[in-house]
């Protein structure tokens, strides 16, 4: 009976592992690269120049905040690890360096 409960208790923790590695790639093929980021920030303003960007770390992956300016509008995006629009706000003029 111990020699059952040995291969069971071997067993789960091999599944254990394998689910932990699964997770860890899903998570890392999932995540968006900086470059990608730019482009979704680029994209929900319509184009334009980025002129400030700041790349946090918060865990495994990173958060995006970049602000772009389009002629006379101004955006700030925060944009997830996974490339999800968490944040944004606009404006015109050069209020954005306020």
């Amino acid at each position: 009976m111990k020699n059952i409960s040995k291969k069971t208790a071997g067993i789960v923790a091999a599944v254990i592992v394998v689910v932990i590695a699964a997770a860890l790639v899903a998570v890392n093929v999932m995540k968006v690269s900086p470059v990608e980021a730019e482009q979704i920030a680029l994209n929900q303003a319509g184009g334009g120049e980025i002129v400030e960007s700041e790349i946090s770390n918060e865990g495994l992956w990173n958060e995006y905040s970049y602000t772009v300016v389009n002629g006379d509008s101004w955006y700030k995006v925060d944009i997830t690890g996974f490339g999800n629009i968490e944040e944004m706000e606009s404006g015109s003029g050069d209020s954005w360096r306020y």
